[in-house]
């Protein structure tokens, strides 16, 4: 079977190239992408420590499926492993609850590949979630822990313990009416395999710089102990922490160091995190994280039950039922959105960036609702609660005594727009077209018109009506007539003073010449004739030394880790702009085209962008002209430069930016594949100030392509083709999931190759 390097896509071992978006494809799993004559493999969904996971369809009845294939080299290591595997699926399919992927059949391809045919579920992870919100509210917490503990209490009833709770193996669908149904956990029963062989993926984490279970492992299973239920309650602690916190409460720079805070640390508390909570809750949190499993919460149960009695306590008129997690819920609609919520002058949380905040399970009664935003008046509502749940809209008057903010430009024509300074920028605004004057205060987006808003209950939220009512057309204070009226006189008097104007400067009238002084002595120099500025690269200075190159598991191509050193050397700190080959091709005469130029030459928006639909000839060519331009030898950077630089050197991180995807550090995920400005997410630069080392481009390196020592995959390169890797990601890439971007993913492609998610940069010896 072959995949396509880019989109993953499975197809036979003909396929050289991938007929979606025609790049080169590479062997991975012996044989043809069919298991036993009916699952059709159609795409890879992602790969793990354990086994490689795809999407595939039953070829009688058209059903979806994930297909969970173990690791060849795995078996090859454990002949047991294929019996230990069977086993737990038995235990995992045998589970059959609603918060628990459904497990439908087993086999062994090829005699030697054990597979595990799971239910599809399309959605995000919690690891995902939790990248993108960075924290959860207390309330929005227990809904997804409730619904997580439901799974986990069921398969802790017939004795089997997952062993490997978080966020990754935690998925939340989508088009569910409610959280509690949207909730699956993943590779239940599974995890029990690998108890034998933790060390041994814990060593390749630590080479590849990929941070994974070591966060989540309860301190015994970090011994020869057996662990129990006890252990995921553990788990599940972490994750409730992480929830609130935003960050797990064990970190550390290796395998050795992580375990050791497992072991003897001490929780750090919530607030060396920046989160203020109620007592109660954080010691709800601290039972689930005890060292010793006698003095831990004991149950699922007893943990869910434990953190919305504190959650009920913390809240001094809110109450959680005690027979149902969910009886009675708020969903609170702010705008503008990230405000402050406050119930019975108790606060209750800050509304997402969507305007929603959720609280569960509220006292029957009457209620006080407060909602706070900075720059706005307070908003406050009586309303009563009767055990159904409840929606609430909430819109804050601007606070006209607020200071305006500099970002919002009123503009000429007596609209607003709400233009940051790098739009302005590149907008070209001057300070002549835009007075001091002309800067207002921004005016959030109105949601509704209706001021006086009344609460209604609902049944479930996806067959309630709406409680925005609509609203009623506002009285103008001139009536159509008086508004024709008055603009045709603006129209006559426009007519007048343009004629006048006319008038007096001789285009039309009595025919006499009226001459405009010359104000100039000399004629004006044309554009053309001005020089334009050398644009010069700004290098950054990279200390060499040896680093684990590739991981083990990343994509096949990625593998093995194996130790790499490389020399000083100095790297562009951005990639290769449009405004720079322009000025290459302008001073060499050199014959480029471009889909993103018009007539040969960048739009001036599209100036600052990476140059893209370069291949291998036309950076020679370019090298050589800046290489004697600047008096340097140029280079672009060899893979083991390129990756070094973008991991971070010795640290080997898995992102520029770090071991933890954040979306909003790379330009990735584009609905349009539209590249954006060099630089743009200062948040995506390397510890040495490299920008877009992930996303925006694919960047050329000039190392041919070869499979690391140790991997016999090949490469398939047409013949007479010489083929390069290319590294790093583009715009068209997903910003999560089974096609997001590492530091580590190579893809290799014709050096003749042009196309629009490929560019370069270059690097020079110190």
């Amino acid at each position: 079977m072959k995949e396509c390097q880019l989109c993953k896509n499975c197809y036979t071992d003909d396929a050289t190239t991938c007929p979606k978006d025609g790049m080169p494809t590479m062997h991975t799993i012996a044989g043809e992408p069919v298991l036993e004559g009916k699952y059709h493999l159609e795409c890879r969904l992602g790969q793990g420590g354990m086994g490689v996971v795809y999407k595939a369809r039953h070829a009688y009845l058209k059903t979806l499926h994930a297909i969970k294939i173990i690791l060849p080299d795995l078996v090859g290591n454990d002949p047991q492993l294929v019996t230990r595997f069977r086993q737990e699926a038995l235990a995992a399919a045998a589970i059959r609850h609603q918060n628990v992927v459904g497990v439908s059949d087993y086999g062994v391809a090829n005699g030697t590949m054990p597979f595990l045919v799971m239910e599809y579920v399309e959605g995000e992870s919690l690891h995902d979630l939790l990248a993108r919100e960075q924290k959860l509210s207390p309330e929005r917490t227990a809904e997804l822990m409730a619904a997580i503990c439901a799974g986990v209490g069921a398969a802790h009833a017939q004795g089997i313990v997952h062993r490997d709770l978080k966020p990754l193996n935690i998925m939340i669908c989508k088009d569910k009416p409610s959280m509690s149904e949207a909730v699956k956990i993943l590779d239940f029963g599974l995890a029990k395999i690998k108890s034998g062989e933790l060390l041994g993926s814990f060593i390749q984490a630590q080479t590849t710089g990929l941070m994974g279970s070591p966060y989540y492992m309860a301190p015994e299973q970090w011994s020869d102990e057996e662990p129990d239920a006890r252990s995921d309650v553990y788990s599940l602690g972490v994750m409730i922490y992480q929830m609130i916190a935003g960050d797990v409460p064990f970190k550390g720079s290796s395998i050795p160091a992580i375990m050791k805070k497992h072991l003897s640390d001490d929780v750090p508390p919530l607030s060396d995190h920046g989160v203020q909570i109620a007592p109660q809750i954080e010691s709800a949190i601290r039972h689930t994280l005890e060292k010793e499993p006698e003095n831990r919460t004991p149950s699922v149960e007893q943990m869910v039950s434990e953190f919305r009695n504190a959650l009920s306590s913390s809240l001094p008129n809110l109450r959680l039922s005690q027979s149902s997690f969910n009886l009675t819920s708020l969903r609170i609609l702010t705008n503008p959105p990230n405000s402050l919520v406050f119930i019975d002058a108790y606060p209750a949380g800050e509304s997402h960036a969507n305007g929603w905040l959720l609280l569960e399970n509220l006292k029957n009664g009457t209620h006080r609702l407060r909602v706070k935003k900075e720059g706005y008046l307070d908003y406050e509502q009586d309303f009563s609660c009767d055990g159904s749940p409840l929606e609430l809209f909430a819109e804050l008057p601007k606070d006209e005594n607020a200071i305006p903010r500099p970002s919002t430009i009123q503009t000429p024509m007596g609209g607003t727009g709400n233009l940051s300074s790098q739009q302005i920028s590149s907008q070209q605004i001057s300070s002549q077209q835009i007075s001091s004057q002309q800067i207002q205060a921004q005016t959030p987006v109105n949601l509704s018109e209706t001021q006086n808003l009344v609460p209604k209950t609902t049944g479930r939220w996806g067959k309630s009506a709406s409680i925005l009512s609509e609203a009623e057309p506002k009285e103008t204070t001139f009536s159509p007539l008086t508004l024709a009226i008055i603009g045709i006189s603006g129209l006559f008097l426009l007519t007048a003073i343009g004629g006048i104007g006319g008038y007096l400067l001789g285009f039309f009238g009595s025919g006499d010449t009226v001459n405009i002084p010359n104000t100039s002595q000399t004629p004006k120099k044309s554009p053309d004739n001005v020089p334009a500025p050398v644009l010069k690269p700004e290098m950054i200075k990279i200390t060499g030394g040896k680093f684990m190159m590739g991981r083990n598991d990343g994509d096949p191509f990625e593998k093995p880790a194996h130790s790499v050193e490389v020399s000083d050397f100095s790297i562009e700190k951005h990639e290769v702009t449009n405004a720079e080959f322009y000025q290459f091709v302008t001073e060499s005469g050199y014959a480029f085209k471009s889909d993103d130029w018009i007539d040969g030459k960048p739009p001036t928006t599209k100036e600052k962008f990476p140059v893209r639909f370069v291949n291998i000839e036309d950076i020679k060519k370019f090298i050589e002209w800046r290489s004697t331009r600047d008096g340097v030898t140029y280079q672009i950077p060899t893979e083991e430069q390129w990756e070094y630089a973008a991991r971070n050197g010795a640290k080997a991180t898995l992102y520029p930016w770090g071991n933890d995807f954040r979306e909003e550090c790379g330009v990735l995920g584009k609905a349009t594949a539209e590249v954006e400005t060099v630089g743009s997410k200062a948040c995506g630069a390397s510890e040495t100030g490299v920008f877009d080392l992930i996303g925006n481009v694919f960047e050329w390196t000039r190392s041919e392509a070869k499979a690391y020592p140790g991997n016999s995959l090949e490469p398939n390169c047409k013949e007479g083709k010489t083929c390069f890797i290319v590294r790093g990601g583009s715009a068209y890439r997903d910003a999560r999931g089974k096609l997001s971007e590492t530091a580590t993913f190579r893809l290799h492609l014709p050096n003749d190759i042009r196309d629009n998610r490929i560019g370069f940069r270059l690097v020079k010896s110190p």
